[in-house]
């Protein structure tokens, strides 16, 4: 009885749906505890698809073995993490910043996608194609985990803004690198000019047609619930459109999502707005635990520590990579456009760089011939490990080191 009791919880575990409720178990235990320990909930997702994936190691059984999804989908899955995001962006500030926020987001993906190639190309010996894929899969930020540290200690508006407007526009842009990348390294080399302006002028102009469109529907209709269903179909039409015609679905959901989004509270009433938040935000943390997990998964235990110098490396090179472009854009914006940008904030900025969704979906759709593979997959890994667990900790005390209290944090 004793030998067929690890045979039965196998089997059992084969089945998708088992598999699925363990990983969602996981994902709530952890990012319930952390956020009682007042850490975002990003951190226990990651800690949580950790301890899944030793879990798998140290029993021999596959808890993910029927969980595994095609790129594409991983693809759709940070379409929908890129929608929760523009909901919660402000237009207000996102035009106010609009200098600072396009020269980060377009000038500043391009510049460090560059920087981490050289630093790459001189550390490592790769390939300038390969190092710009792998570039383009460290350099995209994200802005959940570190808004929240943030917005603790007091950050002003203007500031966590033009993190979180970078963080939404360098996703569908470092996308859009990676693939033309991806394409030179199989043999395809596009036409990069006509390629980028077509698709972010056509994505952005879809997004803005979208939104309003959509918007329009939303002023006509009095009903939570259809409300709800409107917001999935919103993503659904700007993400599946804009594949369809060739452009960015990524820049079109995050276009189409701003819109509504601030729009949301002219055309719903207060506990819809609320409710509409918390579902995308929920169904994001989701997703993010299922690709902690499935990163976990693709790298085994013994390469993260075989590779761990290779792996810090690579934090120092995306360190780097980014003060050089954030310090550069932001001196060069402060004198043209004279934006009183002091040291302390360019600083603050620089490190709220964090590299983790889009980071996760380039890595589970490397290509599989591409050289060092393995390596590049623990490059990955550690550089969100850093970004999730690492910077978040330290991150307040920094503000407190260069002295920025609440009262300073609302400088404009």
């Amino acid at each position: 009885m004793e030998q067929a009791i690890p045979g039965i919880i196998e089997t059992v575990t084969r089945e998708a749906p088992f598999e699925l409720l363990l990983v969602f178990a996981f994902i709530l235990l952890f990012s319930l505890l952390f956020r009682r320990l007042g850490q975002p909930a990003v951190m226990g997702c990651f800690v949580g698809g950790f301890a899944l994936h030793l879990l798998s190691t140290f029993t021999g059984i596959d808890f993910t073995a029927q969980l595994r999804l095609e790129p594409q989908t991983i693809f759709l899955l940070i379409g929908i993490l890129i929608f929760n995001e523009g909901l919660a962006v402000e237009m207000d500030f996102l035009v106010k910043n609009r200098e600072e926020i396009a020269g980060l987001a377009i000038v500043g993906t391009f510049v460090g996608v560059a920087v981490c190639g050289a630093l790459l190309r001189a550390v490592f010996g790769m390939e300038w194609v390969v190092a710009i894929i792998v570039g383009a899969m460290l350099i995209p930020t994200d802005a959940g985990a570190v808004l929240a540290v943030l917005s603790k200690f007091g950050v002003g508006e203007r500031w966590r803004s033009m993190i979180a407007g970078e963080s939404i526009f360098n996703d569908p842009i470092s996308l859009i690198i990676f693939s033309l990348a991806v394409g030179v390294w199989q043999g395809e080399p596009p036409d990069w000019t006509a390629a980028i302006l077509s698709t972010v002028l056509g994505s952005c102009a879809l997004g803005v047609v979208l939104g309003y469109l959509f918007y329009r529907i939303y002023r006509l209709l009095n009903d939570p619930v259809s409300e709800l269903i409107l917001s999935g179909m919103l993503f659904t039409a700007a993400f599946f459109v804009a594949e369809h015609l060739h452009m960015s679905g990524f820049l079109s959901v995050a276009v189409a999502s701003i819109f509504v989004g601030n729009k949301k509270g002219l055309c719903m009433d207060e506990e819809t707005v609320v409710t509409l938040d918390r579902f995308w935000e929920a169904l994001a943390i989701g997703i993010e635990g299922y690709l902690f997990l499935m990163i976990g998964a693709a790298i085994p235990l013994e390469s993260l520590v075989h590779h761990a110098g290779i792996g810090l490396a690579a934090i120092a090179v995306v360190t780097l990579a980014r003060s050089v472009t954030v310090h550069s854009l932001l001196w060069s914006l402060d004198r043209v456009f004279r934006q009183d940008i002091p040291w302390r904030w360019r600083v603050i900025v620089d490190l709220g760089g964090l590299h983790v969704g889009v980071t996760m979906a380039i890595l589970l759709n490397l290509p599989e011939n591409l050289p060092g593979l393995e390596q590049i997959r623990v490059m990955g890994y550690y550089v969100i490990t850093w970004s999730v667990l690492g910077m978040p900790l330290i991150f307040g005390q920094i503000l407190k080191r260069i002295q920025l209290v609440a009262g300073d944090a609302e400088l404009s």
